[in-house]
């Protein structure tokens, strides 16, 4: 006992008493913390905290640094390459739409940057759904079919990059972002801030007259001081130069502060490729993916006050939109004048109905031929190699056609050479030019990180041939397929599960 009195620091006051005897033990002594007492020296109990519920709202992941980037797959220094790349995107599925060869400008100046395209323009109701953050609204959803991208969500973070940019420089509570999107000869102006009491965006938006009739010009105000322009500035040249190479029928214009990084034009503005309005096959569906997009259909039927029939879901197929055929896939699955909420199941999914009426659309239908998907060809990569630099006589180009073991059509494409100052004794080399993509977008990232069974990537293929990066080599590779499945959501890494034996030397 006279161990306890020889604390080196204070303690709490304590009583030693006699514990309870315990039956056939003898008496032993027990240690208790005194506890708090009141003036009539009753003890008292600390106070509890009373843990409430509270409502957080969903909206809010697209308000602070840490969600942007769980929703862009991308940290905020490669911002301004995810608001390049997805505009960009946007900007070409937009005038493949409107089936016109895309004329897209791309200008960075002090505090904006502006990317205009020459499509058929953005309607307003297509705006303000753009602006609810209660929905995603994509025209490429659950669809499967080659498409440059189908999260719909690209322009919901683009216009609250800039809130997140100006408060995290500026530490101010009336941050905001704004952008202007002008269509159809109006401009609107969109403010994005937040309302911290209720936890959500707030969203200003107004409209004036613009001069832009054709096409869309839209304008992001972007923080002058954060140092993310000069730091991201060589790797968003490279990524809207890249985009030349992918597409033959697009010209392209790029500007940085107020100097001229590409001027190019269309090498054929009629180039055909599997465009966004073409119907999608069958054969690129399983049961799954068809569930989702059965699902897609029967719940904007149901917000539009539509009731559509089996018979009308299948004539938006390839080959499919024949009465005769589709009599055949009806009496086949039995589901001849019903509608298509009905067949889908109320109560629960009809599986059983959807992969018999999947086998029957694939029954009567034919697999789509890689070869439609759109060959960009050596004459277009050629011209994109020699304007880079290349060596003529060292150019090469491959291209492979197939089916994966699911029927999905693909094309891969591939452009090498050696830069000209690779092939002389007094010119300083310059490093590698390596340019990815997949269905006509550019990477922002090197997607193709590992493919077939060996596990390995582009990169260790091509440092087995002594390409690595400070070879003054050029190299182009471009996937295109019907349906791409990628790793991560910034799409920086494509899952490949085609086998492809990688050349050893």
């Amino acid at each position: 006992m006279n161990d306890l009195n020889h604390s080196n620091s204070p303690a709490e006051p304590v009583d030693v008493e006699p514990a309870k005897k315990p039956s056939n033990h003898p008496q032993s002594l027990q240690i208790v913390a005194n506890p708090k007492r009141t003036a009539r020296g009753k003890s008292m109990a600390e106070p509890k905290l009373t843990r409430v519920a509270f409502k957080v709202s969903r909206l809010m992941e697209f308000c602070s640094e840490r969600e942007l980037q769980n929703q862009t797959g991308h940290s905020l220094y490669d911002w301004l390459l995810v608001v390049g790349k997805e505009l960009v995107d946007n900007a070409l599925d937009a005038c493949e739409e409107a089936e016109v060869a895309p004329d897209i400008t791309v200008i960075v100046e002090l505090g904006t940057i502006i990317i205009q395209d020459n499509a058929a323009g953005i309607d307003t109701e297509t705006i303000k759904s753009i602006l609810d953050y209660t929905i995603r609204v994509s025209s490429r959803e659950a669809y499967v079919s080659p498409t440059r991208g189908a999260q719909g969500n690209a322009l919901k973070t683009i216009l609250a990059m800039g809130y997140v940019l100006d408060r995290k420089i500026g530490s101010n509570a009336n941050a905001a972002g704004i952008t202007i999107i002008e269509t159809r000869g109006v401009k609107h102006q969109i403010e994005f801030r937040v309302d911290h009491i209720n936890n959500q965006p707030k969203i200003i938006h107004t409209t004036a007259k613009s001069q832009v009739k054709v096409g869309t010009k839209l304008t992001i105000k972007w923080p002058p001081n954060d140092g993310l322009l000069e730091y991201a500035e060589d790797q968003f040249k490279r990524l809207i130069e890249a985009y030349a190479w992918f597409n033959p029928h697009l010209t392209l214009r790029g500007v940085w502060f107020g100097s001229e990084f590409i001027n190019v034009k269309a090498t054929d503005p009629d180039w055909e490729k599997w465009r966004p309005r073409n119907p999608t096959s069958p054969h690129w569906y399983d049961e799954a993916r068809l569930q989702r997009y059965l699902a897609a259909h029967v719940a904007r039927d149901r917000d539009l006050g539509r009731c559509r029939t089996v018979r009308e879901f299948i004539a938006e197929f390839r080959g499919l939109s024949g009465t005769a055929v589709q009599r055949k896939i009806l009496a086949e699955v039995g589901c001849s004048h019903q509608s298509l909420a009905q067949f889908f199941g109320v109560e629960q999914v009809n599986r059983v109905g959807i992969a018999k009426l999947l086998g029957a659309m694939r029954k009567y239908s034919k697999p789509v031929a890689p070869k439609h998907l759109g060959v960009i060809g050596i004459g277009h990569l050629k011209q994109r190699f020699l304007a880079a630099g290349g060596n003529p006589e060292t150019f090469k180009y491959q291209c492979r056609k197939g089916m994966t073991s699911d029927g999905i059509p693909y094309i891969v494409e591939f452009a090498f050479g050696l830069h000209q100052s690779g092939l002389s004794r007094d010119g300083v080399a310059i490093s590698r030019k390596f340019v990815t993509g997949a269905n006509w977008s550019v990477g922002i990232n090197n997607p193709f990180r590992r493919f077939g069974s060996t596990g390995e990537g582009l990169e260790n293929t091509l440092a087995k041939v002594r390409a690595n990066a400070s070879q003054p080599v050029i190299c182009a590779l471009h996937l295109a397929s019907a349906y791409i499945q990628y790793a991560d959501r910034g799409k920086s890494s494509i899952i490949l599960t085609d086998d492809v034996e990688q050349p050893d030397d």
